[in-house]
């Protein structure tokens, strides 16, 4: 999971993802987004090492994080298309490791 993370986070399209959305820039984000998530607030979470225990929990924040940015921007704004080829590149690292994981185990 630390290494999705890490890979996410230096992909050149996460640049809207790594901190929590700031209401001095966008005021009516938390109006809208209840459940917010960012790149940030997964490796606080990661470095505590007792929120993730299963990647089905890890999985669904990266989700979220994604989903949020679907929700709350257009499919023409460059926030739209950025949580796109992120979500992406995480699905394919994710089936990537997945299917090494699942050949050491054979």
């Amino acid at each position: 999971m630390r290494s999705l993370c890490k890979a996410m986070t230096e992909h050149a399209d996460a640049w809207p993802f790594k901190d929590p959305v700031d209401t001095h820039d966008v005021p009516d984000y938390y109006d809208i987004i209840k459940d917010p998530m960012d790149l940030k607030t997964l490796s606080k979470r990661l470095d505590s090492e007792q929120y993730y225990v299963t990647l089905d929990m890890f999985i669904a924040d990266v989700k979220r994080m994604f989903t949020n940015a679907r929700t709350y921007n257009t499919p023409e704004t460059i926030y739209y298309k950025c949580a796109n080829r992120l979500d992406s590149y995480f699905l394919a690292k994710l089936q990537a490791g997945t299917q090494v994981n699942n050949r050491n185990q054979q």
